[in-house]
């Protein structure tokens, strides 16, 4: 069985990560197990997301850790690092967001080639078979560019409602591009009565309404860290 593990930053990665790898694997072709980190040590928590895989002799497993917090991705990485190659698994991806950090190329050089400070590492460079995945500036931009969702979430949020009430267009425009696309999503969402936030069965409810089809036909050629990590789920199924 080919073996994937992919470390987030939150609860909101983790979840619509789980439902991307669903939709792209099929939920009878991939085992799926979710986990969450709290303190030091191991995780301990396992997550019950409400959308579930239910493999039957599936060919590929993916692991999903939620790191609790976006400088927690790498360090969880480099502790896990070891055990998982030692226990099969050929690739290890993680997520995290830029924002509220500004400068993309900075950070991907410190994220993959360490920190070396008068010769020595004040932060590990990545392992060889590791990488990360910068969410620029939120995975939220990812949300708002799949702008199918709207109307799942409620069918008064329409693209004439939105036009009417945004300087940007998030079918059409680089969501990239905004500093704080969480809150651009609250705000449209806001527009119809409804809410956006951390909690788990908001989370849920977006990560539902997503149209899979258009994120991975019409969204990604869009935004280059989204075809990135749907490039790396689709080599790895293969």
């Amino acid at each position: 069985m080919k073996k994937i593990a992919f470390f987030v930053e939150g609860q909101t990665e983790q979840l619509f990560l789980n439902k991307l790898l669903i939709e792209i694997a099929g939920s009878n072709n991939i085992a799926i197990e979710l986990k969450k980190f709290k303190g030091k040590g191991k995780p301990t928590i396992d997550i019950f997301p409400k959308n579930l895989a239910q493999p039957i002799n599936p060919n590929h497993s993916a692991l999903i850790y939620d790191c609790g917090g976006d400088e927690s991705v790498k360090s969880r990485i480099l502790e896990e690092y070891t055990d998982l190659i030692n226990d099969g698994f050929i690739e290890i991806v993680g997520i995290r967001d830029l924002f509220p950090l500004t400068d993309l190329v900075k950070l991907e050089s410190r994220l993959l080639n360490g920190l070396l400070i008068g010769g020595v590492f004040k932060q590990q460079p990545l392992p060889s078979k590791a990488i990360i995945i910068v969410a620029v500036n939120e995975i939220e931009s990812w949300f708002l560019a799949e702008c199918n969702h709207f109307k799942c979430i409620d069918l008064g949020l329409t693209s004439s409602l939105i036009a009417a009430n945004l300087t940007y267009n998030p079918c059409l425009d680089d969501m990239t591009l905004l500093p704080n696309p969480a809150e651009d999503l609250k705000n449209i969402y806001s527009l119809v009565g409804k809410v956006y936030n951390k909690d788990k069965k908001v989370v849920q409810k977006t990560v539902e309404c997503l149209d899979y089809a258009n994120m991975y036909l019409n969204v990604r050629p869009r935004i280059q860290k989204l075809d990135e990590l749907i490039n790396r789920i689709d080599n790895f199924l293969t």
